[in-house]
């Protein structure tokens, strides 16, 4: 699936929402590998639990940014007729970077108090 994706995404050309929303599913599929891989099967206690859900969700929104901006500068190089990007694209991917990175703490603290709740043994 996320291959369909990337050959879909190259063919776009310079659409930031696009390469906005590539990022964030890269960075969705890699958590989700981490977490699978790291996690499944472990019984934390709930400290622990929001530590590690709240830190996913670090890892989450700012690795949505930094896959936005790689994915901005292999497609600007994968074209020969100059920047995919205008500075100012790249500037407002830059400034909501720490933006995103506080949204997936957030988010990841908050889905790990409801998964405590909802999965209470």
């Amino acid at each position: 699936m996320w291959a369909a994706v990337a050959v879909a995404w190259v063919i776009l050309e310079g659409n930031l929402g696009w390469t906005v929303l590539f990022g964030i599913l890269t960075a969705f599929m890699a958590v989700g590998m981490i977490v699978k891989r790291t996690l499944a099967g472990r019984n934390l206690s709930l400290r622990m639990w929001l530590t590690v859900t709240a830190f996913i969700g670090l890892l989450f929104g700012l690795g949505s940014a930094i896959l936005t901006l790689l994915f901005m500068a292999v497609k600007t190089g994968l074209h020969a007729h100059g920047p995919e990007f205008t500075s100012f694209e790249l500037n407002w991917v830059l400034q909501r970077a720490p933006i995103w990175a506080a949204a997936g703490l957030i988010g990841g603290l908050g889905l790990g108090l409801l998964l405590k709740a909802v999965l209470k043994p």
